[in-house]
């Protein structure tokens, strides 16, 4: 609680209180000891009339000021260090803000070897015909300096003028070893399913002169060590009411948009 603030509000609102129901006398006391006769110079009525408006108006103000001290007082979330989250890219995929692997790729339908599974976070459907959810297509692309496009990475360039996002039916959310790339996506579709998995690895060519660079990808990355990655996936149908699972059958979240 900040004690100082709440004696100058108190002593404010006191101040403001006695002006608004006894203005006349607030000025005698306040004001009127400076005449030689302490009901000289008195005010008449229009100004008392003010006084007491300007007054109430302050008062509304001091009681909405203290209304919005009394809450964050009882917000648990400021006294915990807790910050509220209100970009909507965060609420619906978490920190660090993600980015769109641009890439158009077909899938495999056998997992590949060599290469690390990265868990599967949520997925969202896509409709690229309506471009929508309107929000990924304005998201950053995922871009990794020092790597070219032919050590391993996803797929190939879309068609110019247009993004990968244009042809998915659905993304998947992974957040993976920042030092890795996204190499591999498999897909088995059924009429009531599709099983999606995304195997990462090191970009081929990539100077291996230290047990730190020479090190697999780890797929329990956290904090700067990690991305988040958007993969925009074409599927032979809609997503519509087909579950969403992970290689073991465990449904993977869908990304809540509200």
């Amino acid at each position: 609680m900040n004690l100082p603030l709440v004696i100058v509000l108190g002593g404010l609102t006191i101040l403001t209180f006695w002006g608004f129901l006894a203005p006349r006398s607030q000025w005698r006391m306040l004001t009127g000891w400076s005449h030689r006769e302490s009901t000289g110079g008195e005010p008449g009525a229009v100004i008392v009339g003010i006084h007491r408006l300007v007054a109430g108006i302050a008062l509304v103000g001091l009681a909405v000021g203290g209304l919005s001290m009394v809450g964050g007082l009882f917000d648990p979330t400021a006294h915990a260090g807790v910050r509220v989250i209100t970009d909507p890219v965060r609420v619906i995929w978490g920190s660090p803000d993600p980015s769109v692997v641009n890439r158009v790729f077909v899938p495999v339908n056998t997992a590949p070897a060599g290469l690390v599974r990265e868990p599967t976070l949520r997925f969202q459907a896509v409709s690229a015909k309506h471009r929508s959810p309107g929000y990924l297509f304005s998201l950053a692309d995922y871009a990794r300096p020092h790597a070219s496009r032919t050590d391993g990475y996803l797929g190939a360039d879309p068609t110019i003028g247009l993004s990968a996002l244009d042809t998915a039916d659905i993304v998947v959310q992974v957040r993976a070893d920042s030092r890795c790339t996204p190499q591999q996506v498999l897909v088995v579709e059924s009429g009531t399913t599709i099983v999606i998995a995304v195997y990462y690895g090191r970009p081929a060519g990539e100077p291996l002169d230290t047990k730190a660079l020479a090190a697999p990808c780890n797929p329990k990355a956290a904090g700067d060590k990690a991305s988040s990655v958007l993969i925009p996936i074409a599927l032979g149908a809609a997503v519509a009411q087909r579950a969403v699972l992970t290689l073991e059958g465990t449904p993977i979240s869908q990304a809540d948009p509200t």
